[in-house]
């Protein structure tokens, strides 16, 4: 007789994907924000998280500021003693001199992958080459919530998947924080593994609550099973930090 065990999940995440960064974006207006924010995520189960700021038009903070407030803010995980790792990066709107701003160090890469975002009404001419053009730089893209880009078709989203891409969804498209639409295409791309990793997208501390939360979870792994949910919550962001071979 084959007995079979069910996996049981190691209730431990790493967001990839956060605006807790104070002072810089629509996330965390302050410090105190920021720690109100970690906690949750503590609550929640998540042990490392890289901290995206935007690096838009409108939010273009340069990076011997975001690495003062980091440092500032790392001091204050330890003296609360937070159990909880921070790294940094920027979620990046896409623009015609991006590499310029990455070789000038106004952009923070993360262990060489680029956090991409998109416009959300306007399809972006020659996306294949501005990604192409990165790459022979070495530079790794993850798009991040491709399920929110209305505009994409099917088949531009294996185009990038064939360019190697990684795609980065948020945890709430699932229960439809961001539309019908996007919990529609979100549910796509799980279901055709077009999805390296899941991100909470934070801004704000009441933005999950636990139960919430546990839906959410409970919602992917309905699709994709408990040890592809793990490896798009934990493991393959894990691989990136520790420079392991992907």
């Amino acid at each position: 007789m084959v007995i079979i065990i069910p996996l049981i999940s190691t209730n431990k995440y790493i967001d990839c994907h956060s605006h807790i960064l104070y002072g810089i974006d629509d996330g965390a207006p302050d410090i105190e924000h920021s720690v109100a924010i970690l906690k949750k995520l503590v609550e929640l189960g998540f042990e490392e998280v890289i901290l995206t700021p935007h690096y838009i038009n409108a939010f273009h903070v340069n990076n011997r500021v975001k690495r003062e407030r980091y440092r500032i803010l790392q001091e204050r995980v330890i003296r609360e003693q937070l159990p909880i790792q921070l790294h940094l990066a920027n979620e990046v709107r896409i623009t015609s001199d991006i590499l310029r701003l990455i070789k000038e160090d106004e952009i923070t890469l993360f262990s060489g992958y680029l956090f991409l975002e998109l416009p959300f009404s306007a399809r972006i001419h020659h996306l294949e080459r501005k990604i192409y053009e990165l790459q022979l730089e070495n530079i790794k893209v993850i798009l991040v919530h491709p399920e929110r880009y209305h505009y994409l078709t099917k088949d531009d989203y294996q185009k990038l998947i064939d360019l190697d891409v990684m795609f980065q969804v948020n945890y709430g498209s699932i229960i439809g924080i961001y539309g019908s639409k996007s919990k529609k295409m979100v549910k796509y791309l799980l279901k055709n593994n077009f999805v390296s990793f899941i991100g909470t997208d934070i801004h704000r501390s009441d933005q999950f609550n636990v139960k919430q939360f546990a839906k959410i979870k409970s919602r992917v792994i309905k699709i994709i099973g408990e040890e592809k949910f793990q490896d798009i919550s934990y493991n393959n962001m894990k691989k990136i930090i520790h420079h392991e071979t992907w």
